[in-house]
């Protein structure tokens, strides 16, 4: 048994969950504590995080960090959500949480908080049945939301829009909440955003279930609508959410002597997931109950083998790809080849080029996303598949994964650029991976270049500094044989080992 301690210091609460983990029976919640916060209040309302918030936010993390010693854990890690790099003074904010409590928390991007909350999500236990048919998982923060389509098991896009419980709240504040045009306004904006995603995206697919996920889900569904951890018929759930106004939370607060979290973002709250409902159109509606903090959990726990997760977060990566590669219409024949070559030629050079199995799957985007940006040019297609991949959220991506494969991409057609000139984004370790990825890329590529499949029957292994590439041809491949040489060249430079071609007749 371990027992492990998530801290997530959030724009609106700061939470910390003590959890149990056993590998043969999983992990459960031991303990909790969630405290209100005024982070994302101060960040709209004056662009920085005001001291007292800061002293207030010190002395509940040092109030935890006593919990964690009480409970002495065998590991914990305190994250920060990506909205604290808007408070104009964040530095000083994290300086000072460092300082005053010795904790030194990591501060998530986007992608990694929202890979977070799917991988709690997707450690559940019927999630795979859920989206075997067709699903929607929205991810819903204070200042946005992210939508992510299943269909037959596999991720079609993830989108994030700018629609978020305390934004919209802010927004009704500034208009003045008790004005029906106000309300009206804000409903309508929530509808306009949710139907482009609706039309660009769902087309012929009708979702059997959305699923919920954000703070704000457990508080409607624990404490109002009873239907926590189960699904509900979406007209079941509508009926409830239109019951809810504040007077029914006062009610519902004075009825059952408790405070209802985050009071004031009930109601866009409210607002919000009603929209969800009625522009997805689910037939189910499904709330997991669980938060970043058991993502936090649950990634720690995979990582350091203390649970062997049941769902396939490669492979989500992986069919996201390549449905970017369809939306923009890559030829899929070359991608397949491409995919197949460059895997081979990565486990060929194993011993030699010191990367590792997730660096395995970054290659795997890049075969496959790599002349997405033909879609938009075709005399500028480097640039503008830097553009879509950068633009494209793949789940279960970092952003720095997403730079780095994009900017392989951008290299096999452009010059690669001096280490100098990308320092500001890229250690040399990442720089000497991108050329490594690109490296691989440029040969297998050579190896259809002209995109009409004519080697088959092939076979890789190193010896005496060469990677020897065994293949049958089905036609001629002196286009093939021209760029390989050139490609073969590069590769040579940067392994120092020298790709070799040897056709069978």
């Amino acid at each position: 048994m371990k027992l492990f301690a998530s801290i997530y210091i959030g724009t609106y609460e700061t939470t910390l969950k003590v959890f149990e983990v056993v590998k043969q029976k999983g992990a459960k919640t031991i303990d909790v504590q969630k405290i209100q916060s005024d982070i994302i209040k101060d960040i709209l309302s004056k662009g920085m995080i005001l001291p007292e918030t800061v002293d207030k936010l010190c002395r509940i993390l040092n109030d935890m960090k006593r919990t964690i010693e009480g409970y002495k854990v065998d590991a914990f890690s305190v994250v920060a959500g990506p909205n604290i790099r808007q408070a104009s003074n964040d530095l000083v904010v994290l300086e000072q949480i460092k300082m005053r409590t010795g904790f030194s928390p990591i501060v998530l991007s986007n992608s990694e908080q929202r890979f977070l909350g799917y991988q709690a999500v997707a450690s559940t236990e019927n999630f795979d049945e859920l989206i075997s048919d067709s699903a929607v998982l929205v991810d819903v923060g204070g200042v946005s939301l992210q939508i992510t389509l299943f269909s037959k098991g596999k991720i079609i896009t993830t989108q994030h829009l700018s629609l978020g419980t305390v934004s919209i709240n802010e927004n009704l504040r500034k208009l003045g909440s008790t004005s029906g045009n106000s309300l009206e306004q804000t409903y309508e904006m929530m509808y306009k955003e949710l139907d482009v995603f609706k039309t660009m995206f769902l087309r012929d697919i009708e979702p059997k279930y959305m699923i919920l996920f954000g703070v704000q889900v457990n508080s409607i569904t624990e404490r109002i609508s009873s239907f926590s951890s189960k699904s509900i018929k979406t007209e079941e759930y509508l009926d409830c959410l239109n019951k809810i106004n504040r007077q029914y939370i006062k009610r519902f607060d004075d009825s059952n002597d408790i405070y209802l979290d985050n009071e004031n973002v009930i109601e866009p709250v409210v607002m919000l997931y009603k929209a969800l409902a009625e522009t997805l159109n689910p037939a189910m509606v499904f709330a997991p109950g669980v938060s970043v903090a058991e993502g936090m959990m649950y990634n720690h726990s995979y990582q350091k083998k203390w649970l062997v997760s049941k769902h396939d977060f490669d492979n989500d990566i992986i069919t996201a790809a390549w449905s970017i590669a369809k939306r923009y219409g890559s030829y899929q024949p070359h991608l397949k080849a491409l995919y197949r070559l460059s895997g081979e030629i990565f486990d060929a050079m194993k011993k030699y080029h010191g990367l590792t199995k997730r660096h395995r799957v970054l290659m795997e985007c890049i075969a496959i996303l790599h002349d997405c940006g033909k879609y938009i040019s075709l005399a500028e297609a480097s640039s503008c598949s830097y553009t879509i991949i950068m633009a494209s959220e793949i789940l279960g991506l970092t952003h720095k994964e997403r730079e780095l494969i994009a900017s392989t991409v951008e290299f096999n057609r452009k010059p690669v650029e001096p280490y100098d000139n990308m320092s500001d984004r890229f250690t040399q370790d990442e720089y000497l991976t991108i050329l490594k990825l690109l490296a691989i890329l440029k040969v297998a590529n050579a190896l259809d270049r002209s995109h009409k499949q004519k080697i088959k029957n092939v076979s890789m292994r190193v010896k005496d500094n060469e990677l020897v590439i065994n293949i049958e041809a089905n036609s001629s491949l002196a286009l093939e044989k021209g760029l390989f040489t050139k490609n073969a060249s590069y590769f040579q430079e940067i392994f120092g080992i020298k790709p070799v071609l040897r056709e069978k007749q």
